[in-house]
């Protein structure tokens, strides 16, 4: 199996807990989306999936669905995609 390139985007409080507003994986075909975020936690730290696993309404968005977080750790992540980390919007 070859492997794919996948875009991650992040905004707001996950953006300021990597350090980075995106980052590109080289992943092995047929990683899901959960094996992603294992990557992402060793690459931003526990503070950053502590962040992930407890925002309530955080919202994952793919090419051709949004989801939330435990909908999507089952996704099959495909080449050449952007996934978003969209977190709740605050306002007032």
């Amino acid at each position: 199996m070859s492997d794919i390139k996948v875009e991650v985007l992040l905004f707001a409080q996950l953006r300021e807990l990597a350090g980075v507003k995106h980052k590109t994986y080289d992943l092995p075909a047929g990683t899901l989306f959960r094996a992603l975020l294992d990557r992402m936690t060793v690459d931003f730290g526990t503070a950053f999936r502590t962040e992930v696993d407890s925002l309530e309404g955080l919202r994952i968005v793919f090419p051709d669905r949004e989801c939330s977080l435990e909908e999507a750790m089952t996704v099959p992540l495909a080449d050449n995609i952007t996934i978003v980390f969209l977190p709740p919007i605050a306002g007032g």
